[in-house]
């Protein structure tokens, strides 16, 4: 079965069309809408490893729905071909990266466990500690505060 991409609905946006709870966490870093820079592009992978922790996620309607693998691979797909179409050679390390942890993070039970896994995670990614810290909160406040 072949998945339908819409990056006009994630990526290519002024104000996202969505109330996904990934692309509603991540700010702009310039001025361009969309993910535009290799940095944005690397919060944009973080923000869904960090929406994964918990097993929960708001989809583009808003909803509260449960976080599966299928689902998973769905969002990692759109981070896929934004990375080919505009970072050829860095892309894949992010997306091996953030599904690598993805694995860790599945074995983990402890929430606190997982969120230090994550912290790992953007360490390795070069995002300082406070702005992960910073989308964690974006991502979870977006599923339990509505």
């Amino acid at each position: 079965m072949v998945r339908t991409y819409y990056p006009h609905v994630y990526f290519e946006a002024a104000v996202p069309r969505t109330r996904d709870s990934v692309t509603r966490a991540v700010h702009e870093t310039d001025k361009r809408p969309g993910v535009t820079s290799f940095e944005e592009y690397k919060r944009v992978a973080l923000a869904q490893l960090l929406d994964y922790i918990d097993g929960w996620t708001v989809d583009h309607h808003g909803d509260v729905i449960p976080f599966t693998i299928k689902r998973w691979r769905g969002r990692t797909l759109v981070l896929i071909r934004l990375g080919k179409k505009k970072w050829r050679r860095r892309y894949q390390r992010i997306i091996d990266l953030i599904d690598h942890y993805r694995r860790r993070i599945s074995k983990t039970k402890s929430l606190k466990a997982r969120e230090k896994l994550a912290m790992e995670a953007a360490r390795e990614l070069g995002i300082p500690e406070k702005v992960a810290k910073e989308i964690l909160r974006r991502v979870r406040q977006r599923k339990f505060l509505g």
